[in-house]
């Protein structure tokens, strides 16, 4: 009798292990398959940029280097975010050349790289903002009981938000939900 009421405490503990195990990676899978779709996005908006740039350079007619340092991304290991942050200064550039020359807005090409990059911009509004979601509720989770005995075993650690803002630090200028 003994033996059978612990098989079924260690079957109960068991299925409570599993169910909090896979809680936790569902939120975990969700949060990986965003990062690559922002980091897709991230890439296609880079592409743009030195697209624009060989436009831009044919129709003003200038050799002269456009977005300085854009092709030192390619050899720098930066994070997502610091990627995110980098090309908004070129995307700024990209809007203020767009601005001055009128040659450019009646170009069909660049037209066209313009959509794209407002399209980029639109696509990385909703996937941070599915991503913070996503990384409030995966913090909340891994703080609930049971759950937190399977975060403490396997070592899981809090998510920061997309541009690196944690909920729980002392800096009161980071917003909090």
């Amino acid at each position: 009798m003994i033996i059978i009421l612990i098989i079924l405490v260690l079957a109960i503990i068991l299925f409570i292990y599993s169910i909090c195990h896979d809680k936790i990676s569902f939120l975990t899978i969700k949060l990986s398959n965003i990062e690559e779709k922002i980091k897709s996005t991230l890439i296609k908006r880079k592409e743009l940029i030195k697209d624009s740039e060989k436009i831009i350079k044919d129709i003003v007619k200038t050799e002269k280097e456009i977005y300085s340092g854009l092709s030192n991304l390619n050899d720098e290991k930066i994070n997502m975010m610091e990627l995110d942050r980098k090309l908004l200064v070129y995307i700024s550039e990209f809007h203020l050349i767009k601005d001055k020359y009128q040659k450019l807005q009646k170009n069909e090409d660049f037209q066209k790289i313009a959509f794209n990059i407002l399209e980029t911009e639109d696509l990385l509004n909703a996937y941070k903002n599915y991503y913070n979601d996503n990384a409030l509720k995966y913090n909340k989770l891994i703080k609930k009981f049971p759950i937190i005995i399977v975060t403490l075993i396997k070592r899981r650690k809090e998510k920061l938000f997309f541009d690196e803002k944690n909920i729980n630090d002392l800096d009161y200028n980071d917003f909090k939900y």
